[in-house]
């Protein structure tokens, strides 16, 4: 009876685990899900609302932001729902601006004043993985642009975004992916953004942290 008040009350920043544990089942279930079983397209779906709703009502703190992620979401589900809507190019700009916005809301969560908790911990493991979905959009603009600028070896037919997601993320952590060639230019300045990214993105987190922390307890 105690944990309701709890929750929503004295831990303030629980939408940002919230997020993280819809995103975790987001990127790691339902799209490689999606990649392998065509009908889980509803489940992928009804996620994203999920996600979309929570960004929305709890996220975003000013009403600018809460209605133009409204907007761009709304753009996002009826570009999904009713392919061939818009052109790809444009479709694939709306989405990128709606997860851009998404993850500027949770960043300005968690980087704002306040306590140092594990709410704040996992806010900022939500936009990590984020950075990485934003590139895999950019990747797929670059697929869309020049198609033959990114090839895959163990793959017949065009990449799922399922294969997009997974080369952002062997990118964004330095692991590398061999099975994939990287022949154009803006697909390999990508990748070498999205490294360098990788690569900061703790050291500032920690950074970040630390001052609050220590701002918090003089």
């Amino acid at each position: 009876m105690h944990l309701y008040p709890r929750l929503f009350v004295h831990e303030a920043e629980w939408q940002c685990s919230f997020m993280l544990l819809m995103e975790i089942v987001f990127l790691f279930v339902a799209v490689p899900a999606l990649g392998a079983f065509k009908q889980d397209h509803d489940v992928l779906l009804l996620l994203q609302l999920v996600l979309a709703a929570t960004a929305i009502a709890v996220i975003a703190r000013v009403k600018w932001l809460k209605l133009t992620l409204a907007t761009t979401f709304g753009i996002t589900l009826a570009i999904q729902v009713l392919p061939g809507l818009l052109p790809q190019a444009t479709a694939l700009t709306v989405i990128f601006i709606y997860n851009l916005l998404v993850t500027w809301a949770m960043a300005r969560l968690v980087f704002g004043p306040g306590e140092v908790n594990k709410h704040r911990i996992a806010g900022a493991v939500f936009i990590y993985l984020n950075t990485a979905l934003l590139f895999s959009i950019c990747y797929a603009g670059v697929r869309f642009s020049d198609p033959g600028g990114m090839t895959w070896s163990h793959l017949v037919g065009p990449p799922r975004f399922s294969e997009l997601l997974h080369l952002s993320f062997t990118t964004l952590t330095t692991i590398g992916d061999n099975q994939v060639v990287l022949t154009s230019p803006f697909a390999r300045s990508l990748a070498d953004s999205e490294t360098i990214v990788g690569q900061l993105f703790p050291a500032l987190l920690l950074s970040r942290l630390v001052g609050l922390h220590l701002n918090r307890n003089r």
